[in-house]
C-alpha cells in the first residue's frame, strides 16, 4: 500500500513542503524524537567524537553514505532539529519508515529530474533561514566503490553553503556488513562557502569526510589477513551492498533508480 500521506511531498513546491509551524513543532519535539530513533536502530550508536556547536545556531550536516541505517544513526546523532534530504522516490511511496522521517522534517528531490534538484535548493534556505539546520548525503547514493572512501560529491551542499554562509559540519560514519556497531566521527564545522571554486570546494570536503572514514576504520575495524580474504573478494563484496538494499523494502528493481549516477 503506498504512504498516500506522504505523495503530496513529491510535488511539493518550496512554499508547501512544511509549514513555518511545522519548522517550530520540530525543534520542540526534535530531543525526544532522537532517542526514540537511537532505541530504533537495530544497531548500537556508538560516538566516537563530537564538537562544541553553537547552541541555536543552524549548520548544514553533510555525512557519506554506505549502510542501510546510515540516515536513521545519522538523525539521532545530530543534537539539533535537521530536516533531511531525501532522494529516494520508491522509498517515500511504499517505505512506512519513512512517515519517522516526515515527523523529523525531510525535503523530497528527485534526482533525475532537473527543476526538483534544483527547487530543492530555495526549501533548503528556508529551513535554514527559520533556524534548523539541513542534513545532506551528497554521494547521492551508498558509496558501491571498493577502493574509494567516499564516492564524489554532488554539487548541492556548495551551492547552499554559498547562498547562506551557513558552515558545513561533516560526517562520517562506519559500519562493518554483519556487524551490531556504527561507528560515528562529527568533525568541526567548516567554511566551504570561502572557496570560489566549486571543484576545490568539494574535493577538500570530501577529502575531509574520507580522512575521518579512515580513522573510524583504523579505530575500529577488526584486523584481517590477507591469505584470510576470499578469492572472490568483489563478488563477496556486491552481495553485501545488495545485501543491505535489500533491508528496505522495494516495489520495483532497486538498482534501477539507486544506481543512477
Amino acid at each position: 500500500m503506498k504512504n498516500f500521506g506522504l505523495i503530496k511531498f513529491l510535488d511539493a513546491d518550496v512554499n508547501s513542503f512544511t509549514s513555518d509551524m511545522g519548522l517550530k513543532i520540530r525543534k520542540i519535539i526534535a530531543k525526544p524524537l532522537k532517542i526514540l530513533l537511537k532505541i530504533a536502530t537495530p544497531e548500537k550508536i556508538h560516538v566516537i567524537k563530537y564538537p562544541q556547536l553553537k547552541k541555536n545556531e543552524p549548520y548544514i550536516f553533510v555525512s557519506n553514505h554506505g549502510f542501510s541505517n546510515d540516515i536513521i544513526s545519522a538523525l539521532a546523532t545530530i543534537d539539533r532539529s535537521v530536516y533531511l534530504l531525501m532522494g529516494s522516490t520508491n522509498q517515500v511511496e511504499y517505505n512506512k519508515l519513512v512517515y519517522a522521517a516526515w515527523v523529523n522534517g525531510f525535503i523530497y528531490v528527485n534526482r533525475l529530474d532537473p527543476k526538483s534538484r534544483a527547487d530543492a535548493l530555495p526549501k533548503m534556505k528556508r529551513v535554514l533561514d527559520s533556524g534548523t539546520s539541513i542534513l545532506i548525503f551528497p554521494e547521492g547514493g551508498h558509496n558501491n566503490t571498493e577502493n574509494l572512501l567516499c564516492s564524489k560529491f554532488f554539487a548541492g551542499v556548495y551551492y547552499l553553503a554559498k547562498s547562506t554562509k551557513v558552515k558545513v559540519v561533516p560526517i562520517a560514519q562506519y559500519y562493518e556488513f554483519g556487524s551490531e556497531k556504527i561507528e560515528i566521527r562529527v568533525g568541526d564545522p567548516i567554511d566551504i562557502a570561502g572557496y570560489e571554486n566549486k571543484e576545490k570546494a568539494l574535493c577538500n570536503l570530501r577529502d575531509i569526510i574520507s580522512t575521518m572514514v579512515w580513522e573510524n576504520m583504523e579505530e575500529c575495524s577488526d584486523p584481517m589477513l590477507r591469505t584470510k580474504i576470499n578469492e572472490d573478494a568483489h563478488i563477496q563484496f556486491m552481495e553485501q551492498r545488495r545485501q543491505e538494499y535489500l533491508k528496505n523494502p522495494w516495489t520495483r528493481d532497486a538498482w534501477e533508480e539507486e544506481l543512477t549516477r
